[in-house]
C-alpha cells in the first residue's frame, strides 16, 4: 500500500493535467514542455525568457538552488488579474524550499509557505501538492498558492505535444497598446473569437519550427470572416514589403507574418507560420498577454 501511494503521488502529470492545476477562469495560460525544449536545444531562449518570469519568481528560484535547465520538465503558467500562478513539474528539494520563507520574513504553516514579495502588497506562496510538482503564486493574496491544485477544471484543455502552448481568451486582445504595430491587424480579429490557441512545435513535413494558430469562432460565418481578415492582412503586408523593396527575412516578425497560411473549416480557423531558430528567441522575449506579461 505504501508503494502504491508513493507511485500515485510521484507519477508524472501530462500537459493537460498540469495546466488544470491552475485557476480555471479569467486567465491566459502558457504551457512549456521543458524536457522537449531541452532536447531541441531551444530551452534557454524560451523557458528562461523574461516574458515568463517576474521578479519574485526569479528570486525564489535562484535562492532555492533550483536550476530549470536540469531540474524542470514541464511548466504551466496562468496570468490572471495581474497575478501569476505556476505549476512546475520536475525535481525539487523541499528542505531548501521550506527554508526560503522564514529567511525572507515569511513562514510555513501546515502545507503552505508564504513570504513577502519584492513589491509592497505582493506575496509569494508555494507548496508541493505531489512529490514532483511545485505550486507557486506571486499575488496580492498571501495564500494564493493554494489555488494551484489538481482537479479544479470542469472541462480540461487539449494541450498537444509541442514545446510551447498558449491559450489566449478574447478579453486579453481588447487592449493591444503594447503589441508591435505590424502585428495588430492580425491580433485584432481574435478579440471577436471564443478562444485562440497558439503552439510552437516542429514543422510538419520539413525541418525547423512552426507557429500554429487555432481559433474557435462563434459560428462558421465568424470563422470565414476571421480567415479572410488574416489572408487579406498577409497579402497587404506582402504588397507593402514589395513596394518598399524589403526582402522577407525569416528571422524578422514581418518575414514570419508574410509567410502565413490560413484556412477556415466550420467554426475553426487554422493558421501556420514557419519559424526559424533565430526567431524563437525574439518570439519568447516579445510575448505579451494583455499587458500582464511582456
Amino acid at each position: 500500500m505504501g508503494g502504491s501511494a508513493y507511485w500515485f503521488h510521484s507519477r508524472a502529470y501530462n500537459s493537460s493535467q498540469l495546466v488544470q492545476m491552475l485557476p480555471p477562469d479569467r486567465s491566459a495560460y502558457v504551457y512549456l514542455d521543458v524536457a522537449l525544449l531541452r532536447s531541441a536545444g531551444v530551452l534557454d531562449e524560451i523557458a528562461g525568457s523574461p516574458s515568463l518570469e517576474d521578479a519574485d519568481y526569479k528570486k525564489f528560484i535562484s535562492e532555492t538552488g533550483f536550476d530549470y535547465r536540469e531540474d524542470l520538465d514541464g511548466l504551466a503558467i496562468a496570468f490572471r488579474d495581474g497575478d501569476r500562478y505556476f505549476a512546475a513539474q520536475g525535481r525539487f528539494e523541499w528542505e531548501k524550499l521550506a527554508a526560503y520563507a522564514p529567511a525572507h520574513g515569511g513562514k510555513c504553516e501546515r502545507f503552505l509557505c508564504t513570504a513577502p514579495g519584492s513589491e509592497p502588497g505582493r506575496n509569494v506562496s508555494y507548496y508541493m501538492p505531489r512529490n514532483n510538482i511545485l505550486a507557486i503564486a506571486t499575488s496580492r493574496t498571501a495564500t494564493a498558492g493554494d489555488m494551484v491544485a489538481p482537479g479544479s477544471w470542469q472541462n480540461g484543455p487539449r494541450v498537444p505535444d509541442v514545446g510551447l502552448w498558449v491559450l489566449v481568451p478574447p478579453y486579453v486582445l481588447t487592449d493591444l497598446g503594447q503589441a508591435p504595430a505590424i502585428a495588430k491587424p492580425f491580433l485584432t480579429p481574435l478579440a471577436q473569437a471564443a478562444s485562440t490557441v497558439f503552439t510552437l512545435g516542429a514543422a510538419r513535413g520539413k525541418e525547423g519550427f512552426e507557429v500554429r494558430m487555432e481559433v474557435t469562432a462563434k459560428d462558421p460565418a465568424g470563422a470565414a470572416k476571421i480567415s479572410a481578415q488574416f489572408t487579406e492582412g498577409t497579402a497587404l503586408l506582402v504588397k507593402l514589403m514589395g513596394r518598399e523593396k524589403v526582402q522577407a527575412d525569416p528571422a524578422d516578425l514581418s518575414g514570419v507574418l508574410a509567410a502565413g497560411k490560413f484556412e477556415a473549416k466550420d467554426a475553426t480557423v487554422t493558421g501556420t507560420w514557419p519559424i526559424s531558430r533565430a526567431f524563437v528567441k525574439s518570439l519568447a522575449s516579445g510575448v505579451s498577454l494583455g499587458g500582464q506579461a511582456k
